[in-house]
């Protein structure tokens, strides 16, 4: 029988992987990621990439990332068309990569910071292992390189200029001495000569897609659209027909305080203090995606109320226990909404998390549970 020829096969999930360890910590990778760009690149360019946005948007694609290594779900999300591609898509713009190749540079200082990491974690490990992990890194990193590229295309496409036309020569008069033949009729003016023709056809610069920031602003005012990432990652849960689901939105008090008192570098301190106490608590299963500096959601998979309310208090105790705020410490309320008892689509669980915790607010509470008024 003859020898198949080799093809390539398609990375599957590590469900060994040791990402249990790495999800606590994608602030520390994002850090490592910010530093092997910085290294990298040449001095001159180190201010482009510390005013981009990669200390905030940075963990959530490190932490995209490291689930997609063990899950094919999470996967699938960073795959054209999941609910995570815009935000591979700004893997660049992060790294302040103006060309493909600076772009490409950024994917492999990702996929290098995230891969030691991860051997930091392994204990003794077998070859299939070792090689299972590099092949899913791998695809996921082709993944965001795809997503990064496609995204920084539209904004390499520079107008080519349209061939102008030739302007028509201006009429040649007779000599004054020399009066034309009565019998001849002066020659009309002549017209311009029809456009040059070109192989060349002009190309009009696409636009490129609006950005779909994983991490907005507190200072952008504007509310979350339908079709933002976090959004998107809820209805993909209910179509996947999870029986437990639930949504929490944690939200900081005194975030208008902290924003009218403190200068900007301090207010975005305290507001990153509030973002790590949440992921802090946050579990491997959950998504967490932050609306605004003090709006953070969280879809919890496999968790009941029960389990929700107790999530929602671990993260309201890790926001209090966190660094004080000018002496006093950051307090945060959580609201609690349970698919299939608060509601059975994204709006309804979007609603019904607002409302429980505008009602735990008011009244005082963290988390308002289900024996209280």
């Amino acid at each position: 029988m003859a020898p198949v020829p080799p093809r390539r096969r398609r990375a599957r999930p590590v469900a060994d992987a040791p990402i249990d360890a790495l999800l606590p910590r994608s602030e520390d990778l994002a850090k490592g990621w910010l530093l092997a760009l910085l290294e990298q690149a040449p001095l001159d360019d180190a201010p482009a990439i510390l005013a981009t946005e990669l200390t905030r948007d940075g963990p959530r694609v490190c932490d995209a990332v490291v689930r997609a290594i063990a899950d094919d779900t999470d996967l699938r999300r960073l795959e054209p068309g999941g609910v995570f591609e815009p935000l591979a898509a700004r893997v660049g713009a992060l790294a302040g990569a103006a060309s493909p190749a600076a772009v490409s540079r950024a994917v492999d200082a990702l996929q290098g910071v995230i891969w030691s990491a991860m051997r930091e974690e392994l204990r003794a490990p077998d070859a299939d292992l070792v090689t299972d992990l590099t092949e899913r890194l791998g695809l996921i990193g082709e993944l965001v390189r795809a997503a990064a590229l496609e995204h920084l295309a539209p904004a390499q496409s520079a107008p080519i200029a349209p061939v102008p036309p030739v302007a028509p020569p201006p009429p040649v008069a007779p000599p004054a001495s020399v009066a034309p033949p009565a019998s001849v009729a002066p020659p009309p003016p002549m017209a311009p000569p029809p456009p040059v023709a070109s192989s060349r056809t002009p190309v009009r610069p696409t636009p490129p897609p609006p950005e779909q920031r994983a991490w907005p602003g507190l200072s952008d005012g504007t509310p979350p659209s339908p079709a933002a990432l976090w959004v998107g990652a809820l209805e993909d849960e209910i179509v996947r027909g999870g029986s437990h689901l639930a949504l929490l939105l944690a939200e900081l008090e005194d975030a208008e305080r902290v924003s009218a008192i403190e200068a900007q570098p301090e207010a975005r301190a305290t507001f990153g203090r509030f973002a790590a106490a949440v992921r802090s608590a946050t579990r491997r299963q959950d998504i967490l995606a932050c609306e605004s500096d003090a709006r953070a959601w969280i879809i919890a998979r496999d968790t009941d109320r029960a389990g929700a309310l107790a999530l929602g208090e671990r993260i309201a105790a890790a926001v209090r226990e966190g660094t004080p705020w000018r002496g006093a410490p950051l307090r945060a309320s959580v609201g609690v909404a349970v698919f299939g008892e608060d509601g059975r689509t994204s709006a309804e669980l979007i609603e019904a998390a607002e409302e429980a915790r505008f009602a735990a607010a008011a009244g005082g509470a963290e988390v308002l549970r289900g024996d209280e008024p």
